[in-house]
């Protein structure tokens, strides 16, 4: 109903009640007048009033977001210019009297960058006849946020069709880049690249550490040999007076592929040590080996580095998501195989694992079924959540999978679409991967 409606309707009402004489209706009705007009007069006015503070609210906040993507390299004028422009583009409202607007940025000095938006003016309010102040406050703040972000990708062999492997390295590189314009220093964002199949591979340069476990490798390379090249059958061996001796394979000869861990540290981030003979990682030699994993690397200085290790990645193998996002959380250690360097306490910091798989879970060491495998790679993600791991993950199905329940339960909001993501077109993945970076790097208002 209009004010003019509502001011008619009363009008009428008080009539009615005037020329009643029945007892004092018209008395005790004059008596309240006063009262209820200006009870209705004031939920007018405040309803009014509190439209038109939440539009400037709105509009100091999308004032504070827009200024805050360039305010680093602004002066303060041009800051003070541009963030006035776009306020007032936003903020059309001619009753409010005597508007006043300020935009205020602070430098990073540690504990992250922000702009301050304020503006205040005064509403006469239509009913009362009374001045309303309108006075808000809108808060970014950025800057005191790091990244580390492990990316667990898929090299098995299915990733050769539908373009999936193409379309994969090219929305990886792309997400390179948005954390690259993001970061403003090296410590801003670190990225990790761990390619899966059945295995992972550790990088030959491991060979030497204490906590590589040998065994099955020393069994699976060695063979018999004649001391005597020229045969090779032990009974032509030694009718030549040749020796019918075993020979290991150099460890050097390794490929640096490695299998899961004993169970249960295949579900735990403990890092391998040959005191704890259970927590270290057994070697494998397997055709099938991806590319080697890169530890947590800074995109803002060695980008490059990244986008290398994207090109190096090639498809074959099995599928074992768990194996993967194992080798990702590991990735996050400050200790350990792939040490990253250590948090700074005046930071904020997302500890994050993006999965993407273009398959069910095929084999791992222990298992050759789908659900024995997703009952591990289950148990692995609650973990790594529980330890402060934002997952993350995107199911391309170019050959019609169903949703795979392990891989969205994996995720730490399944329901959320930037969170989880089932696609049909390998097209599609860039989309997503940018979907998830915008998760990551929105920006919260404070008011």
């Amino acid at each position: 109903m209009t004010l003019d409606r509502i001011v008619t309707a009363l009008n009428a009402t008080m009539a009615r009640l005037v020329r009643n004489d029945r007892g004092n209706v018209a008395m005790m009705f004059a008596l309240i007048m006063p009262v209820l007009m200006v009870s209705v007069g004031a939920a007018i006015d405040y309803t009014r009033a509190s439209k038109i503070r939440a539009a400037m609210q709105a509009a100091a906040d999308a004032t504070a977001l827009m200024i805050s993507r360039e305010a680093s390299g602004l002066t303060p004028s041009q800051i003070s210019t541009k963030a006035e422009a776009y306020f007032y583009a936003l903020f059309s409202y001619p009753e409010v009297a005597g508007v006043t607007f300020s935009a205020a940025y602070t430098a990073n000095a540690g504990t992250g960058a922000s702009v301050l938006i304020q503006a205040s003016g005064t509403m006469q309010a239509e009913i009362l006849k009374v001045d309303v102040p309108m006075n808000v406050a809108s808060t970014t703040k950025w800057g005191n946020i790091r990244y580390r972000v492990a990316l667990a990708l898929d090299n098995t062999g299915s990733m050769a069709s539908d373009g999936k492997m193409t379309e994969l390295k090219s929305a990886a590189k792309q997400l390179l880049n948005d954390f690259y314009d993001m970061a403003s220093s090296s410590a801003d964002a670190y990225i990790s690249i761990v390619p899966f199949a059945q295995d992972v591979n550790i990088g030959t340069d491991k060979k030497d550490a204490t906590w590589i476990r040998w065994t099955d490798w020393d069994s699976e390379n060695t063979q018999k040999v004649c001391t005597k090249p020229d045969y090779t059958r032990k009974s032509t061996c030694e009718d030549h007076g040749g020796n019918w001796i075993s020979v290991t394979q150099p460890h050097s000869n390794w490929n640096g592929c490695v299998k899961d861990r004993d169970q249960n540290y295949d579900l735990t981030d403990t890092q391998p040590s040959a005191a704890v003979p259970a927590t270290m990682v057994p070697a494998q030699q397997i055709d099938e080996c991806p590319a080697a994993i890169l530890g947590m690397t800074p995109v803002r200085t060695m980008k490059q580095t990244l986008v290398n290790k994207i090109d190096d990645m090639v498809t074959a193998g099995y599928t074992n998501q768990a194996i993967g996002l194992f080798w990702a959380w590991l990735t996050h250690a400050t200790s350990g195989p792939f040490p990253t360097p250590a948090k700074e306490s005046n930071y904020l910091y997302q500890d994050v694992i993006i999965l993407l798989t273009d398959g069910l879970n095929t084999r791992n060491r222990w298992y050759s079924t789908q659900a024995s495998i997703d009952t591990r790679q289950a148990a692995l993600c609650t973990n790594a959540r529980m330890q402060g791991i934002k997952i993350f993950a995107i199911q391309v199905a170019t050959d019609g999978d169903a949703v795979s329940s392990v891989t969205k339960n994996c995720t730490s909001d399944p329901n959320n679409p930037n969170y989880f993501s089932y696609i049909t077109q390998a097209s599609e993945m860039t989309v997503k991967f940018q979907n998830i970076f915008k998760e990551l790097a929105m920006l919260r208002v404070a008011t």
